[in-house]
């Protein structure tokens, strides 16, 4: 039998004493719990980001057009808004011929012109339109805007091919931000995203062996080969808006440090090849990851003198497009350019003037107005809030004023402006079609395309349904050979035709293998076919070939 030893009275007292503490203090964090969450609760229109996202092979990332985007940082906002015919965060699109007709300023940039940190009526373009209807009613300015987050000039190149250009602008504005220097980089931007240089969203640019700087298409995506998987996004984790809360409270006031996977990243990259090592030779992550170098440093390395080599490439070819079409180019630089110093902004004038193309400075503007830039951003977001959308529409407007000509004598543009599209849809329905429903489906050479006219939001919201049935089902992928066909289901993207010519087209190519049939319509998760069609490909030949 194992001795009783007695526990004294005043232990016994203490443990009870940090008993009930500990009780009180963890029903005391509960009730904070609960209270902080009942309060975020109450206080936010919503709880998570809604971010909708398509992918174009022409222009890259962008929204579908007519959905809901949210979007919050927790502390400052929470905004809903909707976006366009064209997939924009902006108003729905006047007509070409309204745009032709008035003097137009077209806005391109990146997160600063999609801000969705602020209701669409707040947005620069939107204040420039209302503040020169009051000053300069008799030019009849007009305003559109086409920004995605995380893109440079080069990648907006595609924005103004696709849809800018079409309104005839008299003026096009660049919204120079200090990330778009290395959002110009394919190699900085693949180092920012941990994605392969050769595989970006959008449209970007590469550079040969003889060092001549061209385009390249958008790559559907490629994450770095090497890298370890992505974390799942916090935002993911949990439903709690308290937690969330805190957590961005942390973040916005932890300091930054490069993460492993960037020294990764910038490791593979240096082994790729003897031009990425010669970029990278002596790369500092710590610097780069503060994205201040552009700004602040006097002399650049080596991958950041490439990415003004891409920067200047990009001014380039906006100067020869906005000359070709009768427009005249300026670039806004934002204040954010100028408040850690002037190396950045002067790098930037540089660039500009070389090509005669204006720079007006928000920063200066603010400075002439006893404005503070810090009153321009939010409290734990560095984007405009609605002062700082403000402040760009008065600097606009005074630039406006002093170049009246801009919108007085405008330039015919050198080329007629018939979109691509126009000529594709009348090629393609010039010949019979292999199918005919609520679209009609044709077939000509490798490709399968679905034309329809009138056409409006709703006929292409619902998902396509194209699924290719092969002679030899080995040809198939060995995923795809148990069900016998190869699933190439896609969303519409022909957002210009559909606004601009109430016309839609849709053309997807086909596998290299031999056809047997496709069949093919659309569908909706809910509701399921909303039609479908299907044709033998050896009987549309030869109709063909009659």
């Amino acid at each position: 039998m194992k001795p009783q030893f007695p526990v004294p009275e005043r232990v016994r007292r203490a443990l009870r004493l940090i008993g009930w503490n500990a009780l009180i203090l963890f029903a005391g964090l509960a009730l904070i719990g609960v209270a902080g969450e009942a309060y975020w609760r109450l206080r936010v229109p919503f709880a998570e980001h809604h971010h909708p996202s398509t992918w174009s092979p022409t222009v890259g990332r962008g929204y579908p057009p007519n959905v809901a985007v949210r979007h919050t940082n927790y502390l400052d906002f929470w905004v809903e808004s909707r976006t366009n015919a064209l997939g924009f965060l902006d108003r729905e699109p006047i007509g070409i011929e309204r745009a032709a007709a008035s003097c137009h300023v077209a806005m391109l940039g990146d997160s600063f012109v999609e801000a969705r940190q602020v209701p669409i009526a707040d947005k620069f373009h939107v204040r420039l339109e209302e503040l020169a209807a009051q000053e300069l009613g008799h030019l009849d300015v007009t305003t559109s805007a086409f920004g995605i987050s995380d893109i440079g000039q080069v990648n907006q190149l595609a924005y103004y091919d696709e849809f800018a250009r079409h309104f005839r602008p008299a003026l096009v504005v660049l919204v120079f931000v200090p990330n778009d220097f290395k959002n110009n980089s394919p190699l900085l931007q693949a180092l920012s995203r941990k994605n392969d240089p050769d595989g970006l969203r959008e449209v970007s640019a590469t550079r040969g062996a003889d060092g001549t700087i061209t385009l390249r298409p958008p790559h559907p995506g490629a994450r770095l080969a090497g890298l370890p998987p992505r974390r799942a996004a916090y935002d993911r984790i949990g439903v709690s808006v308290f937690e969330r809360w805190l957590y961005h409270k942390y973040d916005a006031l932890a300091p930054r440090t490069p993460n492993s996977q960037l020294i990764t990243a910038v490791d593979l990259l240096s082994r790729r090849s003897p031009r990425y090592a010669a970029l990278l030779d002596g790369f500092s992550t710590a610097r780069w990851y503060t994205e201040d170098t552009f700004l602040v440093a006097q002399d650049l390395p080596a991958s950041h003198e490439d990415a003004l080599d891409f920067t200047a490439f990009a001014f380039d070819q906006f100067r020869e497009r906005t000359e070709r079409d009768g427009a005249a180019l300026v670039i806004l630089s934002i204040h954010a350019m100028r408040t850690l110093g002037d190396a950045g902004f002067d790098r930037l004038v540089a660039l500009a003037e070389q090509r005669g193309i204006p720079v007006i400075d928000q920063y200066d503007h603010m400075l002439r107005q006893g404005a503070d830039w810090r009153d321009a951003k939010w409290a734990h977001d560095s984007h405009w809030n609605a002062a700082g959308h403000q402040w760009a529409a008065e600097a606009l407007l005074e630039y406006l004023k002093r170049n009246q000509d801009l919108c007085t004598m405008r330039k015919p543009p050198a080329a007629p402006l018939r979109p691509a599209w126009l000529a594709d849809y009348e090629s393609i329905a010039s010949g019979e079609p292999a199918a005919r429903s609520v679209f009609d489906v044709h077939l000509r050479g490798n490709a399968v395309s679905y034309l329809k006219s009138p056409c409006s939001v709703a006929d292409v919201q619902a998902p396509f349904l194209l699924h290719v049935f092969p002679e030899d089902v080995e040809n198939l992928p060995p995923h795809r050979r148990r069900h016998g066909f190869d699933n190439l289901d896609f969303h519409y993207h022909g957002l210009l035709a559909l606004a601009f010519g109430g016309k839609c087209i849709a053309s997807r190519t086909l596998p290299d293998y031999p056809i047997a049939r496709i069949r093919t319509g659309q569908f909706t998760p809910d509701d399921g076919h909303a039609w479908v069609t299907e044709f033998a490909v050896s009987a549309v030949d030869d109709e063909h070939s009659q």
